[in-house]
């Protein structure tokens, strides 16, 4: 076998990489700081399969509470809390938590979680900020908004990770099976979970992408996820843009069909991320990474497609999702009715890959200011830098001597159309000019 930093493995030990004697150092110092993090050797090699090197690179940058790299490399304190109260939303999307803590995963880690069940964004929000919670299940972009201050009150948040992409849908009632071109939804109601979430965001793009004013032409109304397939049965709402399993329980019920995923509008976003306040973080340092650790591990779990036929059935208990596991299942394989006679098969439905970046951080921040949730004088790169915890290793990996990726500011394709991160004011301008 090659030496360690010839053309063998790299500096973590685990992944094959051509290295010259000029990168030796630098390699030894990024694996080091992988191997720091990820003492665990099996889970290292899975992560490295996965995500590869460079965005576990990227993903350890900003580890705010450890400061530096020879802290980090030294950190084998016990967590300063061993129970933490999670909060989690009855959603396809807390798999990475309630999974998890089934399987053992956070308890590998040296942390217990008391998994809070609680029914609606605004209260998980509001509980996480009140401090009854030290980390929580938000929907994006709700770590974003809090940090800049929407209601009147900064309070910085972090994500630790997302939970998982795509696994929401855009639902119509069954009298509108003949009315799918959205430039003649004047006059519809939609239900959201919230208002400053990716739902209300994605919602409103589609619809503005069509000629309508999301603000004028329909009704957007803020809704409890649980209430969702209740309101459409009634007549309430001609439709909802929400996370799984409500869209697939309007079908499994015969109340409404999937019009679109939201993978179709916007592949690869985020839904939920695992949040805490940037207060909890720094008093709580060691507690903070063992929570890192486990929330990665149980995202790389989930994401396996040998693990998805063990996770509806603990989903659908009444202490977590709730839901038939039929219509789980449909979720999580991605093979599914979509309520207009046709089975279909996507099996990227739902994705659980950890890591955020900065581009999608920007995409949600632009929407909102888009849309005056936010002043239009936000810079939305600092608030992805300041928000997107697990992204940018430049800082840390230069001050330790070693090379380092570019920040994560690339391009997304929403709507068929390409969005440039790196220029936030430009898109903001596109946008408003429709």
């Amino acid at each position: 076998m090659a030496g360690r930093h010839g053309p063998g493995l790299c500096g973590c030990g685990d992944q094959p990489l051509g290295c010259s004697p000029a990168g030796a150092t630098s390699s030894a110092v990024e694996g080091g700081l992988i191997r720091a993090v990820f003492p665990d050797r099996v889970l290292r090699r899975r992560l490295l399969r996965s995500v590869g090197a460079g965005t576990l690179l990227a993903a350890l940058g900003d580890l705010l509470p450890l400061g530096d790299l020879h802290a980090l490399a030294q950190e084998r304190a016990a967590p300063e809390k061993r129970t933490l109260k999670a909060g989690f939303l009855p959603l396809t999307c807390a798999a990475p938590l309630v999974i998890g803590h089934e399987r053992g995963i956070y308890a590998k880690h040296g942390i217990a979680l008391d998994l809070v069940k609680v029914p609606g964004i605004a209260l998980i929000r509001d509980r996480m900020l009140a401090g009854e919670l030290d980390i929580s299940q938000q929907v994006m972009p709700v770590a974003l908004s809090t940090t800049a201050g929407v209601g009147g009150t900064v309070i910085p948040t972090k994500v630790l990770t997302v939970l998982n992409q795509n696994g929401n849908a855009l639902v119509l009632a069954n009298r509108h099976r003949e009315n799918r071109d959205p430039r003649n939804w004047r006059g519809f109601r939609f239900a959201v979970p919230f208002e400053q979430s990716h739902q209300n965001l994605q919602l409103r793009a589609y619809v503005a992408n069509a000629g309508l004013d999301p603000d004028r032409d329909i009704v957007i109304r803020v809704t409890p996820p649980s209430e969702y397939v209740s309101q459409l049965r009634v007549g309430s709402v001609d439709g909802f843009f929400g996370g799984e399993p409500g869209p697939q329980r309007a079908v499994y019920e015969g109340v409404g069909f999937i019009h679109a995923l939201s993978k179709e509008i916007w592949d690869g976003h985020p839904c939920c991320s695992i949040t805490a306040t940037s207060a909890w973080i720094q008093q709580h340092p060691n507690t903070f990474l063992a929570a890192f650790r486990g929330a990665v591990e149980s995202g790389v779990h989930c994401a396996d497609p040998a693990s998805r036929s063990g996770m509806a059935p603990i989903l659908a208990r009444a202490e977590y999702v709730n839901a038939p596991e039929v219509v789980l299942n449909q979720v999580l394989t991605g093979r599914y009715a979509d309520g207009l006679g046709q089975v279909r098969s996507t099996t990227d439905r739902v994705t659980y890959n950890p890591f955020p970046d900065y581009a999608m951080a920007v995409w949600l921040t632009v929407q909102m200011q888009r849309w005056n949730m936010l002043p239009g004088s936000t810079d939305a790169k600092a608030l992805a830098r300041e928000v997107m915890l697990a992204t940018d290793a430049q800082r840390l990996l230069r001050e330790a001597g070693a090379s380092a990726p570019e920040p994560g500011f690339g391009r997304l394709t929403v709507l068929g159309r390409p969005f440039d991160s790196n220029d936030p004011q430009g898109e903001l301008r596109a946008a408003r000019r429709g």
